[in-house]
């Protein structure tokens, strides 16, 4: 077993790299907020509803990456902290906060998850997209629950595990705008249990079962069709929610 350490270093020069691949094409974003980003990602399912309007809220993200989401946090009002344990992944997420103007509305750090640089209580909002997966939940869901404040919320939208198929898929097989592996590792649910327990409300929601499709062969828009297939086995059959794609994880504190 790798120490974390080693998991770090290893995460570390895959996003880097990412990073520094992209960091000169960075541009204006199209959505004019978080809302309105969220409300229509396919891998953000009912995070816009449950987190609500966040004007004046102190949000954090974790794992900010190039600071797509940040700068739409920012643009919807909120006074955002962002981090990613990357430091040219932050140096892409300053640079697109200036593209897009909203450079004095944001605060980046360079931090791993697992030790928070935050005071106890500090934020309303806690959030992150494909994030957890790349953390140890034994360390980093105290961290988490460490910095939110009683009576705020936490959502997340991560990779599930437990279908073996997409696991080979995602090991072996190429695809359109596939992210190198590196340590992370697509959760179970124990892990997601794992990282509500803590928590006076948590509840998840799992999507992408057969409309995981849509990313798989590259299409730009998405397959009602799938998507409406998907909510109908997904609420008649409970068992074949293990074998989706992504999930959403809603929590609030007491």
């Amino acid at each position: 077993m790798r120490d974390l350490r080693q998991i770090h270093q290893i995460e570390q020069a895959k996003w880097d790299e990412q990073a520094r691949r992209e960091i000169d094409s960075l541009g204006g974003l199209k959505d004019p907020d978080f809302q309105s980003y969220a409300a229509h990602a396919s891998t953000m399912r009912g995070i816009a509803a449950f987190l609500g309007d966040l004007h004046g809220q102190r949000v954090l993200e974790m794992g900010c990456g190039l600071g797509h989401i940040a700068v739409l946090l920012v643009r919807s009002g909120a006074k955002v902290t962002a981090f990613d344990i990357s430091p040219m992944s932050v140096l892409a997420a300053s640079r697109r906060a200036r593209i897009n103007g909203v450079e004095e509305g944001l605060d980046l750090v360079v931090a791993a998850g697992e030790t928070l640089p935050f005071a106890d209580e500090s934020f309303d909002v806690v959030l992150g997209k494909g994030v957890l997966h790349h953390l140890d939940v034994s360390i980093a869901a105290d961290e988490l629950y460490r910095v939110l404040k009683p009576g705020g919320k936490a959502a997340f939208a991560e990779p599930m595990g437990m279908n073996p198929l997409l696991k080979f898929v995602r090991n072996y097989v190429p695809y359109p705008e596939k992210n190198p592996r590196g340590a992370d590792r697509p959760l179970s649910y124990r892990e997601i249990h794992e990282w509500g327990r803590r928590f006076a409300q948590f509840r998840i929601e799992e999507y992408q079962l057969l409309s995981m499709l849509e990313r798989g062969l590259g299409f730009n828009r998405p397959l009602p069709l799938l998507r409406k297939l998907d909510d109908f086995l997904l609420k008649r059959v409970p068992f074949l929610r293990r074998y989706c794609r992504y999930v959403s994880l809603f929590m609030v504190k007491a």
